[in-house]
């Protein structure tokens, strides 16, 4: 064969030696050699590409509870009520996610702090209990109101015939007679303002012993976020549901309705006439351990604000400066207004009506 002719290359993968593999850094290294070079020692390997054994996982052995079959956890999360049960391990929470188990859990926790039939009282744990359940991520106005549906057919309770459903299942709530010392899930006393969640709040603020014992601890601070909330978002149905709760109106909410929140003509007229409510009932139940609310007609910030209203050409200016002139004259007698007192807390809407 002739030694002349052209060796054919036959191409394919080209196999990296080891120095040139890809690194812990993922960066390709490329050893230079000189071509003739006869140094018969091994290749250095260059610094960071020690080699990197793999490391063996723990095996992390399962408790007693584990262990059980799913059955058995599932009965004693729902005999026990501990909702904290699920988040004991990852392998416990598979196993407590179902929807029937949901279902089981909220008919035994409420059971308890519905007296229909019964006379006993609920516990301080069977109140927490509910409490902690109406604040879970899977009771959804949906939910609720399945279960309302629920205890309406198992009991047999009347249907009640109202225009909307929210009224409809707040009639259906009431008739289950709920324990006054259960307050409302303070999910609900809160925004952002959606249907449903305005349907939610009215279950819990339209029967009629909702307000026997107003709201406190961190359901009250919720609550007043939740109506300066509903101010910005000009929600008087709202604040309306918000005060049947006991959440006080102050004199900074004033300010923010009328400052902050483009002084909204019936928001502000509803607050304004909240707190002629309140001064008159102060008035005529004076009591020396009582404080007077705090609420200024003559407040600077609410009559500078009219100035610069009027002074641009705003016809709300005017129009608040009348409505403060006007309630900042008027007597706060007992024999005046005593009788104006029932009159306004039967039909909120009267002043409303006169002052636009």
């Amino acid at each position: 064969m002739s030694s002349d002719k052209t060796p054919i290359r036959i191409r394919g993968k080209r196999h990296g030696a080891k120095c040139e593999k890809w690194t812990a850094r993922k960066v390709r290294v490329h050893v230079r050699r000189p071509a003739n070079t006869f140094d018969s020692s091994p290749p250095t390997s260059p610094v960071g590409t020690s080699q990197h054994r793999a490391i063996k996982r723990r095996r992390v052995e399962l408790s007693h509870l584990e262990q059980l079959p799913t059955e058995m956890i599932q009965a004693i999360f729902v005999h026990s009520g501990n909702l904290d049960l699920p988040a004991a391990s990852t392998s416990v929470t598979s196993q407590l996610s179902g929807k029937q188990l949901q279902w089981e859990l909220t008919c035994n926790a409420l059971s308890s702090v519905v007296l229909h039939g019964t006379a006993d009282k609920p516990t301080s744990a069977q109140l927490a209990s509910a409490t902690r359940l109406l604040n879970s991520r899977f009771m959804t106005w949906a939910f609720f109101c399945k279960w309302l549906d629920h205890e309406r057919d198992a009991r047999r309770l009347e249907q009640p015939e109202s225009p909307s459903d929210e009224a409809r299942y707040a009639q259906i709530w009431s008739a289950l007679q709920p324990s006054t010392s259960l307050p409302p899930p303070s999910k609900v006393v809160h925004g952002p303002w959606t249907i449903d969640r305005i349907a939610f709040l009215k279950v819990f603020s339209l029967y009629p012993n909702c307000c026997a014992t107003p709201v406190e601890g961190i359901v009250a601070e919720l609550a007043y976020e939740g109506l300066s909330q509903a101010i910005a978002q000009h929600a008087v149905e709202v604040i309306k549901l918000l005060r049947n709760l006991g959440v006080e109106v102050d004199q900074d909410l004033l300010r923010k309705a009328v400052v902050d929140d483009g002084c909204n003509k019936q928001v502000v007229l509803y607050l304004l006439q909240w707190s002629v409510v309140k001064l008159m009932r102060w008035h005529l139940n004076r009591d020396a351990s009582r404080s007077r609310p705090a609420v200024d007609f003559l407040d600077p910030v609410l009559w500078a604000w009219t100035e610069k209203a009027k002074a641009i050409g705003e016809p709300k200016g005017k129009w608040l400066t009348d409505i403060l002139r006007q309630l900042s004259s008027i007597g706060l007698s007992e024999d005046t207004h005593a009788h104006e007192l029932e009159r306004l807390e039967r039909d909120d809407n009267i002043y409303i009506s006169q002052w636009q």
